[in-house]
């Protein structure tokens, strides 16, 4: 503006706007009161979404429960959590932990089909339980061994919303048959193959700083910051559920040395040997991604799944640590 006549020029500007605005205005007006009113879109649709299943997998949850543990005194309670007929019960119920939802997925309008997965004692294999509503016999066991085996239970459960203006939504949850018994998720043919092709010794420097991160993290040895790179937010588990962490083996995506270039980097799947707080063993995998900076290896990331070797057989992955 200062080598142009710019103040005039905008000043014009201006008035123009003004007046395009000025005979637009009955136009626009005319335009807002005769166009169609758009379909609405709720904002809420994912969270009703979400709102509906949990409120099925509530259900299908309580119900399986319930039907394992019912004994031929629970009739009522059966009824009121199902529209379906009851039945006939056992005299004694089952022993059961650890349900939870191990599939769900959308079936008929509002009807969601809820597979349950529930831990139960039963006898274990080659023993001989007393026959039902009678006594052991001279000779025989009266007391059999039982195992936990994890079945599943298989619920269509509706849920009917409302939608209220000022209230909120109201659901209301109906399983609408008796729990069936189905086979448990299928285990992978042919599980993929990992993409960790380089071995790492723990004793490396990248081992180390692995090794210190996860004494830091899960047993409280050291200050956990010190094995971080800058602009990492990992926090340390406390109280700490472990006494002593071990490093037994590393695979990593990329080659690393004790020697790295600012920026060298590799995804790392690390098997470590944990002990816990009554001195007893187990051994857990972690995945961390591990940057050099200064001639050190950082920790960058705590990634939370092991990548999967997705390169057709013959070809060469070129790709970095860092992409």
């Amino acid at each position: 503006m200062e080598w142009s006549n710019g103040p005039a020029l905008v000043t014009k500007a201006w008035g123009a706007v003004l007046a395009l605005a000025l005979l637009a205005g009955p136009a626009a007006l005319a335009w807002t009161l005769l166009r169609p009113q758009p379909a609405p879109v709720s904002a809420t649709a994912g969270a009703a979404s979400t709102a509906e299943e949990a409120a099925a997998n509530e259900r299908a949850i309580e119900l399986v429960e319930t039907w394992l543990r019912a004994d031929s005194n629970d009739q009522q309670l059966l009824a009121s959590l199902t529209n379906a007929p009851v039945g006939s019960l056992p005299q004694t119920g089952l022993t059961i932990r650890d349900s939870s939802v191990a599939q769900i997925e959308p079936a008929d309008d509002d009807v969601w089909s809820v597979t349950v997965g529930v831990d139960v004692a039963e006898p274990a294999p080659g023993s001989t339980p007393p026959p039902a509503g009678g006594e052991a016999k001279a000779g025989e066991q009266t007391e059999v061994p039982l195992v936990w085996v994890r079945r599943y239970f298989q619920v269509p459960v509706l849920v009917d919303r409302t939608d209220t203006e000022w209230s909120g939504p109201n659901l209301a949850v109906t399983a609408l048959a008796l729990p069936a018994p189905v086979p448990g998720p299928a285990a992978a043919a042919e599980p993929p193959d990992l993409d960790y092709p380089e071995t790492i010794s723990p004793t490396s420097a990248a081992g180390q700083s692995a090794a210190g991160f996860l004494a830091a993290m899960i047993a409280g040895d050291g200050e956990i910051t010190r094995y971080l790179r800058p602009g990492t937010s990992i926090s340390a588990i406390t109280p700490a559920p472990y006494t002593a962490v071990t490093v037994s083996g590393i695979k990593g995506t990329h080659e690393v040395t004790d020697d790295p270039a600012d920026d060298d980097g590799t995804h790392a799947l690390i098997t470590a040997e944990l002990t816990r707080l009554d001195g007893n063993k187990t051994t857990a995998q972690y995945v961390l991604t591990l940057v050099a900076r200064d001639g050190r290896w950082e920790v960058a990331g705590l990634e939370p799944a092991v990548r999967i070797n997705t390169t057709p057989s013959g070809t060469i992955d070129s790709g970095t640590a860092g992409d």
